[in-house]
């Protein structure tokens, strides 16, 4: 499959060492470059490209994983005076970008009926009708360009945008998409991106090149950003705040370390739900009359305690406080703004902060990055793909010369790697220098830091074609009806991939006693540290928004 001498883990190690370790903007501490040295990645793995894609999704994320595993020994070394090799292992780092798909719970898949219904009670807007979940796409616009209309968890402003009705009873799929394009080609793209984003307040992007997605002011406002932005405000009266002593058989870098889990979806949640894979204590904050990613939450709520607060409400804002003065991190993945709205931004927390004497790590998540003039707009990952050109380079592939989605949500779950990443280096500074720290990522600036990695070469995008033809799409194909086909063709052409030594099983609490759920395990495997989740995962409201004394136990990797 082309070049002979390209391999995955060939060059995963030189992103790690030649770009990710080199990059002064990510402030990577000496311990963690000399910590590099014992990392290696799994040769057991697949070695040539596999995922139907024409940017480097498995190398990037096993690189990020690596690094990810790289911080985790450094502090391991520092807190247990462990010294320890760790591996990665690339076709883990793979399937870690769609993990949720490959979730099993009392034996069931995700696309069992019974467990659909269970989930589904969290879609309390019915936005998986074929008419709201296909607002959702890529359709032409009047000026021949194309637009990602994007419903959120919430169709209805965009389709009060377009003059429909919010709920319309359809035959099929295919009925929904010819009569949403329809409507939307009566717009230009222009008036549809500020009509969506300024007032009707809804995400929703213009199909860009990358070429003239740097071109934006938005592309140039973050040009010069890394992975992660870390801004660290010193005080005098926030010392070094030494790692949790710990009663541990696990060696975890984060064991005792509280975070509070303010996200929804996707990005935010995996940043979370790796902290906890990674030994730290997670109380993730729900509201159960919201909306949420059912199928999505049954899998990223591994590892968390999920407690309901009404953060309209005096009682609620008071248990969140109450929660924060406790924490160490404070995690924000809330639509830029929101959470300073309710008197929880990044200035009062870390005031809260300095008011008790121990510094905070605030970090927060959002899609166009956190300059700019779209730094306000909300925003997912398949709006970050359309405007900074991932979509085209996908239609590049296919010889389209339509916008082409990917069939995976991979900005949102590498930001989950990123975003985990910066907490980590984070936490390290606030333990040797003290003082606040707020680290911001973006799903714009993972696919740019992507995109700068370079497209697999002519060969391997030709043979990857010739793997996956049935992957080939067209601009109206969402993720959904993408996953299908993935789904159906990973057993027959990629069966490695579904090694069960790649898995992990757990007890759940997920409405069914004596449940267990099988899971994507770690990427990365340590020598002494077991990286592993305290508890399965749990529905919304399952606990208390307090923090308990964590019992120390073997955990489920």
């Amino acid at each position: 499959m082309g070049d002979d001498s390209y391999t995955i883990q060939r060059e995963a190690s030189r992103i790690l060492n030649s770009v990710l370790l080199t990059d002064p903007r990510l402030q990577i501490p000496e311990s963690v470059k000399v910590a590099a040295q014992r990392t290696s990645f799994d040769i057991s793995a697949l070695a040539a490209p596999f995922l139907p894609a024409p940017v480097k999704c498995t190398e990037s994320s096993t690189a990020l994983w690596a690094l990810l595993a790289t911080f985790g020994n450094a502090i391991v070394s520092e807190r247990y005076e462990i010294s320890q090799d760790v591996v990665v292992n690339s076709d883990v780092a793979s399937v870690f970008l769609f993990s949720f798909l490959l979730l099993k719970v009392g034996g069931r898949p995700v696309s069992d009926p019974e467990l659909v219904r269970r989930y589904s009670v969290n879609d309390t807007t019915r936005q998986f009708t074929h008419w709201r979940r296909l607002v959702t796409n890529v359709y032409p616009t009047r000026d021949d360009r194309w637009f990602h209309l994007h419903g959120g968890l919430n169709s209805d402003r965009s389709l009060r945008m377009l003059g429909l009705p919010t709920h319309r009873d359809v035959a099929d799929e295919m009925d929904a998409i010819r009569i949403l394009s329809e409507e939307v080609k009566q717009f230009d793209a222009e008036w549809l991106d500020i009509e969506a984003n300024e007032y009707w307040r809804q995400a929703g992007g213009i199909c860009l090149t990358p070429e003239e997605y740097r071109e934006t002011e938005q592309g140039k406002a973050i040009a010069e950003d890394s992975l992660y932005l870390l801004e660290e405000f010193p005080d005098d009266k926030l010392p070094p705040v030494p790692w949790p002593e710990v009663n541990t058989t696990t060696y975890r870098p984060l064991e005792g370390i509280k975070i509070v889990d303010l996200t929804r979806a996707i990005a935010g949640p995996t940043i979370a739900k790796l902290a906890a894979l990674f030994g730290a204590t997670v109380v993730r904050v729900s509201n159960t009359t919201l909306p949420d990613l059912g199928i999505v939450l049954f899998e990223s709520n591994l590892g968390k305690r999920d407690a309901h607060l009404d953060l309209k409400t005096e009682q609620g804002r008071q248990a969140l406080h109450t929660l924060i003065e406790g924490a160490d991190v404070v995690l924000d993945g809330y639509r830029p703004g929101a959470l300073d709205k309710l008197g929880f931004g990044p200035v009062y927390v870390h005031e809260v902060a300095k008011r008790r004497g121990k510094g905070m790590v605030y970090a927060r998540e959002n899609c166009y990055g956190w300059k700019g003039p779209w730094k306000h707009r909300s925003g997912w990952q398949q709006i970050s793909d359309a405007v900074t050109g991932i979509a085209w380079l996908f239609a590049r592939m296919w010889e389209m010369d339509e916008p082409v989605m990917p069939f995976l949500p991979n900005s949102d779950f590498q930001t989950g790697i990123v975003g985990c990443i910066a907490i980590m280096n984070a936490l390290d500074k606030r333990a040797k220098r003290g003082g606040n720290y707020l680290v911001s990522m973006s799903l714009n600036q993972l696919n740019s830091f992507l995109i700068s990695l370079g497209t697999q070469s002519p060969e391997v995008q030709r043979s990857l074609r010739e793997l996956w033809p049935d992957m080939k799409s067209r601009h109206y194909d969402d993720l959904h009806r993408q996953m299908r086909v993935l789904s159906s063709g990973l057993p027959k052409l990629t069966p490695q991939l579904l090694n069960p030594k790649y898995f992990g099983t757990i007890k759940a609490d997920l409405g069914v006693p004596d449940e267990e759920m099988v899971f994507v395990g770690p990427a990365a495997t340590y020598e002494r540290t077991k990286l592993g989740y305290d508890r399965g995962s749990c529905l919304r409201g399952t606990h208390d928004a307090t923090w308990q004394r964590e019992e120390q136990g073997t955990p489920h990797a």
